[in-house]
C-alpha cells in the first residue's frame, strides 16, 4: 500500500465520521431554526434580526459540512494533492496490504454501530418519558413525541449504514475510480 492509498483511506474515514455528525446534528439545527421562526415569547421584534442571521448561519454550517463530506468522500485525490499528504516518505510502499473496500466496510460498521449504541438508549428513554408524561398528565397536555421520531430515524439510519455497507462501498469506490480516470 502506498502512502497515497493510506491517506486516501484515512480521508474517507474522516468523511464518514463527518457524515455521521451531520446526520446527528441536522435535527438539532432544524429545531434551532424553528425556535427563531416561532419564538417562545411574544416579543417578535427581538427575534426578527436573530432569526435571519441564525438561519443564514445554519445554512452556512450545513453547506460547509456538505462540501467537506463531498471532498473527503469523493474528491480525496484533490485533497491529497492540495495538502501534499503523500509527499516526504522515505519508502514508496508500506508493508501491510488492506483493500480500500475492506477498510471502508469496517469504518461503515463502526459508524453504524456508534450511531446504534448512542441512539438505542436515547430511544428507550424517550419512549419511557413519553408514556410517563402521558400517564401523569392524563390527557391534560399532549406529550411531545418528536424525540422518539428523531431517535427512531437515527436508529434506522444506523441499521441502513450497516446493512447497505456493500452498496455504499461500491458507490464510493466507483466514484473514486471515475474521478481518478477523469483527472
Amino acid at each position: 500500500m502506498t502512502p497515497r492509498n493510506l491517506f486516501n483511506i484515512i480521508l474517507k474515514i474522516f468523511g464518514l465520521f463527518f457524515l455521521r455528525e451531520m446526520v446527528l446534528v441536522i435535527p438539532q439545527l432544524i429545531s434551532w431554526i424553528s425556535f427563531f421562526i416561532y419564538p417562545a415569547n411574544f416579543d417578535n421584534n427581538s427575534h426578527s434580526n436573530y432569526g435571519i442571521g441564525g438561519f443564514i448561519a445554519v445554512l452556512f454550517i450545513i453547506a460547509f459540512y456538505c462540501c467537506l463530506i463531498y471532498l473527503l468522500l469523493f474528491k480525496t485525490n484533490v485533497v491529497l494533492d492540495k495538502l501534499k499528504l503523500d509527499k516526504g516518505f522515505n519508502q514508496e510502499e508500506f508493508s501491510f496490504n488492506f483493500s480500500t473496500s475492506l477498510v471502508l466496510t469496517i469504518a461503515l460498521i463502526v459508524v453504524g454501530g456508534v450511531i446504534l449504541t448512542e441512539e438505542i438508549p436515547n430511544f428507550c428513554r424517550d419512549i419511557f418519558s413519553y408514556f410517563q408524561e402521558k400517564n401523569l398528565t392524563r390527557g391534560m397536555t399532549k406529550p411531545n413525541y418528536s424525540y422518539i421520531i428523531t431517535s427512531g430515524v437515527k436508529i434506522i439510519l444506523g441499521f441502513l449504514i450497516i446493512g447497505e455497507r456493500k452498496r455504499i462501498v461500491e458507490f464510493a469506490t466507483s466514484r473514486q475510480k471515475k474521478n481518478h480516470e477523469g483527472s
